[in-house]
């Protein structure tokens, strides 16, 4: 039996779970450039990042930049896949 090469498998894990590549770039800048304390990337699907933090600080502070925030990580991927980006509220 041959084996399977380890980028085959993330590959396969990857498509599976659904998760496009966009997503990672999405993580990578949003880790490096956008910076909110207590806020954490949670998902991406059909243009809209979702966040989750413990903070009504936090939560404000992502609205008022939501715009520069988006066109930011457009930027990095190269095209307008960002429409939105959403915040749920953990207690």
């Amino acid at each position: 039996m041959p084996w399977t090469k380890a980028s085959e498998i993330i590959e396969l894990l990857r498509k599976r779970l659904g998760l496009e590549e966009e997503f990672f770039t999405v993580e990578r800048v949003w880790n490096k450039e956008v910076g909110i304390e207590g806020v954490e990337i949670i998902g991406y699907k059909n243009g809209t990042v979702f966040t989750k933090t413990q903070s009504s600080v936090a939560v404000s502070e992502l609205t008022f930049r939501k715009k520069e925030i988006i066109k930011k990580l457009n930027q990095y991927i190269g095209m307008q896949k960002i429409k939105n980006i959403k915040v749920k509220i953990e207690a």
